[in-house]
């Protein structure tokens, strides 16, 4: 039993082995050794300096190999002619602070090369490395192929030159690479070659089915490769400062299989952008001073400690936005109203092929709204969020806001900047670490749960809420920023958090509570429901135990701690997402014996989909699960929805017009999202008179209307909801 005392608070930081809390559903990097041992032949094991088998003379020789931290561009050339090159990013980072003084974190992603820039000169078995000539085409204007000469003569020279992280477009990625072995030797044999050697492990990336936006990776490395890179002297004088070049082969079980070229491009691992909107009355976050009193702190700061080059885009940012019509900015905001705010003002032209880019509006709202949220989709998954400037830090939520109690967050400076940096960081699909880890004074630990790390009764230091607030991120979701996969952390990408778990835990992931301490029951509002309504999901969380117990007081899916999966009769498990996230007030608060918390869920759409698009039984589970103390926990129930065929001409046609994924944000938006152009004229014709000319049962309606008539979901009105 999980009785609750006050524990002395230790920083995840500081946990050995805190950024090695893999995520479930992608493989991510974790520290390896760098080595500098002698070199041997490629693809076998190398002995060392003190190695007997080393001949001691003549004496080796220094190497002074320059392998940086920081991002290289990757283009990989397979020698047959049939198999396609290959481009992408590969992530050194000796800064990772679990890495240890010794140690280093490499990951890299590749993508397809698009067959107009394959290198025309190719290049067979034992070609000369030096003859590839148009490795970095993928980042380089010009015609594909052409000559250094005349690339050079047009300022598009293949020698290193400045340039930015490369972006590629998400449906090219291929490929994760997990560094498993890193070799910069100090020094070599005589009439050897000072070789750099990066081992690592590949998984094949399988691409989303139509209609979604998560792929999957395998669980084991689909093969173990092994790039050999020689220096390339730089040649070509800039007065530009650019860093090393390497190129070598790339060897899988000691088979050559290809050319391989790496280019430094960036001390960053990766970059993106951020776009900041202002509604007329609010006043956005602003930087504030770091804690040596020396300069200041702001988004680009925060991500800097992660290895990020997130750069606020001020010729996009707008200020002074008008309120849209009929909405009060001042009030509570409706996630109709948000949502169409956020798309009608973002950048118009967002190319999320061609850029990392999200975006933060800021809305004035009012005490007690939530500090922040941010949508599942506004039309791709995790394109933006929203800050609420005239929120703020109600004594009700944490004991511990000492100075900041009570104010707006718009006059608490620092947590301010943190609260909607932690938004911003939802949109790169980083979770809480009251969920991961365990709440600490971090970026993704909510607001509360900071105020009480900093203040109260585990470490007897109150009122170190604002001033001693760390704008940075743990261990955990430093290392899950530089080298998740690109698909996972781009916008545009996964779901937010299509990497966790969801559905019922396995005994390996999750330690389960008995029945007799803490029971979870589910229940559904209707046993049958027609194809095509939404059918609510109930579930009440009760401590059966006879002491408190530590728990998330906010069980609803938005804050997170929650999670829902359902089965249908052919076995195939769909997660349920919340589209809007509202998390600020959630964290762990003791429950007392026989207290219990209650939450529901309308289900219908989420971004995995439809996960009552079959007729039959569906089981549904709900999961709720936390970290105690560091020790992953949860609580599991489950109930069944039986969904029937269609029994009407009427039927079968309104459920194709509802199942359509615009309806589907309508019905999660809780309805008013006339932006939704697409849900309102499906939704206007479940009522029109067109079913006279189809012979559908005129003047009847079919249960599937009438579920969206009594839910209140039916559009009202002409009007249009965005900008003024």
């Amino acid at each position: 039993m999980c009785d609750w005392e006050p524990q002395p608070y230790v920083d995840p930081r500081l946990l050995p082995n805190s950024a090695d809390v893999a995520p479930a559903g992608a493989p991510v990097a974790a520290p390896i050794t760098v080595e500098d041992e002698l070199p041997g032949a490629p693809g076998t094991q190398r002995g060392s300096a003190d190695d007997p088998a080393v001949p001691p003379f003549p004496s080796p020789l220094p190497c002074r190999l320059d392998f940086p931290d920081g991002c290289y561009q990757v283009t990989i050339r397979p020698d047959l002619a049939s198999f396609q090159s290959t481009v992408g990013t590969l992530r050194v980072d000796r800064a990772a602070p679990s890495a240890g003084p010794d140690g280093v974190i490499v990951s890299g992603d590749l993508y397809r090369q698009p067959p107009s820039v394959v290198n025309p000169a190719g290049g067979g078995p034992g070609a000369a490395v030096g003859a590839v000539l148009d490795q970095d085409a993928p980042v380089l204007p010009g015609a594909p192929g052409e000559s250094a000469a005349a690339a050079a003569s047009r300022g598009t020279s293949p020698f290193p030159l400045p340039r930015p992280i490369p972006v590629f477009p998400r449906d090219r990625y291929r490929s994760y690479l997990k560094g498993t072995r890193l070799v910069v030797p100090r020094v070599a044999p005589p009439g050897q070659p000072c070789q750099v050697t990066v081992d690592v492990d590949e998984f094949d990336y399988t691409q989303p089915a139509t209609g979604s936006f998560q792929g999957s990776f395998p669980f084991s490395p689909s093969r173990s490769l092994t790039f050999v890179l020689n220096p390339v002297p730089s040649t070509f004088p800039t007065p530009f400062p650019s860093g090393p070049r390497f190129e070598g082969r790339v060897l899988e079980g000691g088979t050559d299989r290809g050319s391989v070229s790496l280019t430094w491009t960036s001390s960053f691992l990766r970059r993106a952008v951020l776009e900041i909107d202002t509604l007329r009355g609010a006043v956005a976050p602003q930087p504030v001073p770091d804690a040596a009193g020396t300069g200041t702190e702001f988004f680009d700061t925060v991500y800097a400690t992660a290895g990020w080059q997130l750069t606020i885009d001020r010729a996009e940012d707008q200020v002074d936005i008008p309120a849209p019509t009929g909405v009060n900015p001042s009030a509570c905001w409706s996630p109709g109203d948000l949502h169409a705010l956020m798309a009608g003002v973002r950048k118009a032209t967002t190319d999320l092929d061609a850029e990392w880019r999200t975006h933060l509006v800021v809305v004035p709202a009012t005490m007690g709204c939530s500090r922040g949220v941010m949508y599942d989709q506004i039309d791709v998954p995790r394109e933006g969020s929203a800050s609420f400037s005239d929120d703020g830090y109600p004594g009700s939520s944490s004991s511990n806001f000492g100075t900041a109690e009570n104010q707006l967050q718009r006059n608490v400076l620092r947590a301010y900047l943190r609260s909607a940096t932690h938004e911003v960081t939802h949109a790169f699909n980083q979770i809480h670490q009251e969920e991961e880890t365990a709440p600490d004074n971090s970026i993704m630990t909510t607001t509360p749960s900071v105020a009480d790390v900093l203040g109260g009764p585990t470490t007897g230091a109150p009122g170190v809420f604002p001033d001693q607030i760390n704008l940075g991120f743990n261990t955990t979701v430093r290392n899950h920023l530089a080298h998740m996969p690109d698909p996972v952390v781009r916008p545009g990408g996964w779901p937010f958090g299509g990497w966790t778990l969801v559905g019922a835990p396995q005994a390996s992931d999750r330690n389960l509570f008995h029945p007799n301490e803490l029971k979870l029951e589910v229940g559904a509002e209707t046993g049958h429901a027609p194809l095509g309504a939404p059918v609510t999901v109930s579930w009440k969380l009760t401590n059966t135990s006879g002491a408190p117990l530590l728990v998330p007081n906010d069980v609803r899916m938005e804050a997170l701690f929650t999670t829902m999966s359902c089965v249908d009769e052919s076995g195939e498990d769909r997660p349920v997402r919340p589209f809007v996230i509202t998390c600020e007030e959630a964290k762990l608060a003791p429950l007392e014996p026989g207290a219990s918390l209650s939450a529901d869920y309308r289900v219908f759409w989420s971004s995995d989909g439809f996960p009552l698009e079959r007729p039959g039984r569906h089981t549904v589970t709900v999961t709720v699960a936390w970290s105690a103390g560091g020790l992953p926990v949860a609580v599991t129930g489950t109930c069944d929805i039986w969904v029937d065929r269609p029994t009407t001409d009427a039927e079968n046609r309104d459920a194709a017009l509802v199942m359509h994924p615009e309806v589907g944000k309508w019905v999660v938006l809780g309805g008013g999202a006339h932006h939704l152009e697409e849900a309102v004229d499906r939704l206007r014709r479940l009522d029109s008179g067109d079913r006279r000319s189809l012979d559908l049962d005129a003047g009847v309606r079919s249960r599937v209307a009438e579920a969206f008539s009594a839910l209140e979901l039916m559009p009202t009105g002409t009007d249009t909801t965005g900008p003024a």
